[in-house]
């Protein structure tokens, strides 16, 4: 058995003006408590828990369950702190920081063919009246049905047979927060996966090459099967609303701009949702048990070994494709490992060599005769690579 953690995300259906105001209050007492508990804290470093959480109680109008989520964050942030504080400064929380809550203490329940969120707030005790409804698609709606019936709608287009491995589903902590003047509810789910077993005694891994030109090739060594995923269409994407966001911001149409920041991370976050599903089925078809990442948490320190622009870098979202891969092949019971990312441009996946020239523009091309599309050859120089701790 393993656990796959997903996040789901739900926009609160045009909360009033009250309610927005009650949760902005609520989020500018919880930041106050946290930085309240880490004075305490460090005031006096022997203070018992439950000492703190009744100073923090006498002047708090937030429910006693969201004051002991901020007391908990701020012991950590804490902790973290005095293992490090010869090279970090004592930690200071900024306003408008995230409600936290305890997965006991945030319910759903069905209203006339709504979804409703129950939170404990400054109103006083939760009643059914109190809970507030939130908006839901046909994905989010998947995941909440299961996790509030203990069964998959085998109807919605997002259910997969593979599915049927998920044996458990919990859920986890919820965070209400505001992002661009808009209110949204967060949560996390747990599914305990049944592993498939392996029968194979010579184990295949697809390796993922991720790229600017290429968004991602996916490549098999062993078998020498690959799927392209070009990137010509989002690379005209990014640069039509680099165009479109100089203007506006020229124009000082600041509205305009941020509708059209959230457009093009929609578009985006589709592709990746399009592209890492593809992988993954690329991998089923093939039998490899294993997907092979390169370990690109450095990508923005070498922009400077790049010659595309840095909007490039920094708009295409690496670690969202890394992150629906990941989740994606657990749930079809496949492994994800990462390997070192170190030339593999540049290595020869038939004899191993290793220079920069054999790479010219999209084509490899080595001394001993191998000939390969240069993407194709770095994905299959990952899919063979040792692992390295992800």
């Amino acid at each position: 058995m393993k656990e796959v953690t997903m996040t789901i995300k739900l926009p609160l259906f045009e909360p009033t003006k009250l309610k927005q105001e009650m949760y902005q209050t609520m989020r500018n007492e919880f930041s106050r408590l946290l930085n309240r508990a880490l004075d305490i804290k460090r005031t006096n470093p022997k203070i018992a828990v439950t000492d703190i959480d009744k100073l923090l109680k006498q002047d708090s109008i937030l429910p006693t369950t969201t004051q002991q989520e901020a007391r908990k964050l701020a012991l950590s942030r804490y902790d973290d702190w005095k293992k490090n504080q010869k090279t970090k400064s004592f930690p200071r929380f900024k306003e408008k920081q995230t409600i936290l809550f305890n997965n006991q203490n945030w319910h759903f329940r069905y209203d006339n063919g709504y979804l409703k969120l129950g939170i404990p707030t400054i109103e006083g005790r939760l009643t059914l009246e109190k809970y507030v409804p939130v908006r839901t698609n046909e994905y989010t709606s998947f995941w909440v049905h299961f996790l509030l019936n203990g069964e998959m709608d085998k109807t919605n287009k997002y259910y997969d047979s593979s599915f049927e491995q998920i044996i458990d589903i919990k859920k986890g902590n919820g965070q209400l927060y505001e992002k661009k003047k808009r209110w949204y509810f967060a949560f996390s789910i747990t599914l305990t996966v049944k592993e498939k077993e392996n029968t194979d005694e010579t184990e295949k891994s697809v390796g993922v090459d991720r790229g600017l030109r290429m968004i991602a090739v996916a490549g098999c060594g062993q078998t020498g099967e690959y799927k392209i995923f070009n990137g010509r269409y989002l690379g005209h994407i990014r640069r039509k609303y680099h165009r479109l966001r100089k203007q506006l911001q020229k124009a000082k149409n600041m509205k305009a701009l941020k509708w059209l920041e959230n457009k093009e991370q929609r578009i985006i976050d589709y592709w990746n949702h399009v592209i890492s599903k593809k992988i993954i089925r690329f991998a089923e078809q093939i039998g490899a048990k294993t997907i092979k990442l390169e370990d690109l948490s450095g990508i923005r320190k070498m922009k400077r070994h790049w010659k595309q622009s840095n909007r490039n870098i920094h708009s295409w979202a690496f670690y969202d494709l890394e992150i629906k891969i990941q989740y994606k092949a657990k749930l079809k019971g496949l492994k994800v490992e990462y390997v070192d990312p170190y030339k593999t441009s540049q290595e020869c996946f038939q004899c191993g060599k290793v220079k920069k020239t054999n790479r010219r523009g999209p084509l490899y091309t080595c001394s001993c005769g191998y000939k390969k599309q240069a993407d194709v050859n770095a994905s299959f120089v990952i899919s063979t690579r040792p692992s390295i701790a992800g």
